[in-house]
């Protein structure tokens, strides 16, 4: 009888490590999302509140960068903790080398079940990198929502991986070919945008092209109509484009919602970390451009928060991190497994328990103009530093940029042609170079850099 009392607490001991010790994990991603593109990051222009309590009870960081602004290069990042060029994933079409560990395998190999809902669009299929999968692409978002949230309303006994990929505001390419009016959209319409200007957005500061841009950015934008077609738009359907945008994510945020709502009521919420990011961004006619793929901010930042109800403090973070690089392995620390050496990313554990350790001293994305299968003959890398950013296409004239990005945050002054700057311009040059051979980047278009100058 004496023993009771212990083995009663041995039981509890191993029912709380086996069944609730280890939290869940629900990823939430959505597609083509603008960093500033939510009301909690201080946009006037759209409304989205439940983004917005992710941010009011996690962590935001405000300077975060895609390893590569399309699709699949950069969710087989995310799935692999690497580079796209480390992959071999640097455009659509492509896949992931064999050998390579995957997010979905590591998270089951540590006693989770790994669930995948929507769209996938990764160099592997879903079942290689070890996910159950869901309500693919060929659907719409309110119906990946809908599996979500019959997912997360069933008791679980088993922590949890689960990764809910919507679409959009994904549509916003459907919307522009159809001169920003149209609503006729995959996944479900949108009304008219509104003829007065005054109930329109406004154009954003940074909408003109900058001087001494590289030439090959218009050369792209002129020669792929189907991905471009405002070079003749007027400033109302460029503003009428930015209002449908703005609706377009705010119906991803109404379903966010459903999920979020499923996930308390299913009595998960306490004990799951929420992540949630996006794979790229959109133009938002910043620059005279929409779509994705150049290596502005519009294109290269997004989204990116984390929130674990009642562990983690509200708090903005603005140091720079790498969601494709930093996601994977911070998952993996959260669960406590090891982490493949092979993963580039940093881990953010320690800012989510409040600390402030030293921040990295760079970023870097990449890209490869192409449509589908099809490449546009020209590649780039952009090397974001605490104050700088310096940018690099393969082809063109005046190749490299470089903008200050603390007193220039439109990027609007190419500082590569500015006297005082040579010693800025030599440092960046050396450090995406050095990136390059440590990564072995063999793309990495640093060949004649100074010629472009001239």
């Amino acid at each position: 009888m004496r023993m009771l009392p212990y083995l009663i607490l041995f039981l509890s001991f191993l029912s709380s490590n086996v069944f609730g010790q280890k939290p869940n994990v629900l990823l939430i991603i959505t597609d083509q999302h603008h960093v500033d593109a939510m009301s909690c990051a201080g946009n006037k222009y759209l409304e989205t509140p439940f983004i917005d309590k992710l941010a009011e009870g996690g962590v935001l960081f405000s300077n975060n960068y895609v390893t590569q602004p399309l699709c699949l290069p950069f969710r087989s990042s995310l799935q692999t903790g690497r580079y796209p060029h480390q992959i071999g994933t640097i455009r659509n079409g492509l896949k992931i080398k064999e050998g390579i560990p995957l997010l979905g395998n590591l998270v089951t190999s540590a006693g989770y079940t790994s669930d995948y809902i929507g769209k996938w669009h990764v160099g592997a299929t879903e079942e290689e990198a070890g996910y159950n999968y869901k309500e693919g692409g060929k659907t719409t978002d309110a119906k990946r929502a809908a599996a979500a949230e019959a997912f997360l309303l069933k008791k679980r006994e088993q922590p949890f991986f689960l990764t809910v990929s919507l679409m959009n505001p994904h549509n916003i390419c459907q919307l522009a070919r159809a001169d920003a009016v149209g609503t006729d959209l995959p996944d479900g319409a949108i009304d008219l945008a509104p003829d007065d200007l005054s109930k329109l957005p406004p154009l954003p500061d940074n909408f003109e092209i900058p001087e001494n841009e590289p030439s090959v950015l218009r050369e792209i934008q002129g020669g792929a109509h189907l991905h471009y077609p405002t070079l003749e738009w007027d400033e109302k359907t460029w503003r009428q484009y930015l209002w449908g945008y703005y609706r377009l994510v705010e119906k991803v945020d109404a379903e966010i919602g459903k999920v979020l709502a499923a996930l308390k009521n299913g009595g998960h919420e306490d004990n799951t970390i929420v992540i949630f990011t996006s794979d790229h961004g959109e133009g938002v006619a910043m620059h005279h451009w929409n779509q994705k793929q150049i290596l502005y901010d519009e294109s290269v930042k997004t989204p990116f928060i984390i929130q674990w109800k009642g562990k983690i403090q509200k708090r903005v973070y603005s140091e720079l991190v790498s969601n494709a690089l930093d996601i994977p392995v911070t998952i993996l620390d959260l669960i406590g497994e090891d982490i493949p050496k092979e993963m580039e990313g940093i881990s953010l554990k320690p800012i989510l328990e409040g600390k402030s350790p030293k921040p990295r001293k760079y970023v870097v994305s990449e890209t490869m103009f192409a449509m589908g299968d099809r490449e546009l003959g020209a590649t780039g890398r952009m090397i974001r530093t605490k104050k700088y950013k310096y940018c690099i296409y393969d082809n063109g004239e005046k190749r490299e940029q470089l903008f200050d990005m603390e007193n220039d945050p439109g990027e609007m002054k190419n500082l590569v042609y500015e006297k005082g700057y040579e010693k800025t311009l030599k440092k960046h040059r050396e450090l995406i170079g050095k990136w390059a051979k440590d990564t072995k980047d063999a793309e990495f278009p640093y060949q004649n850099a100074e010629e472009s100058v001239k």
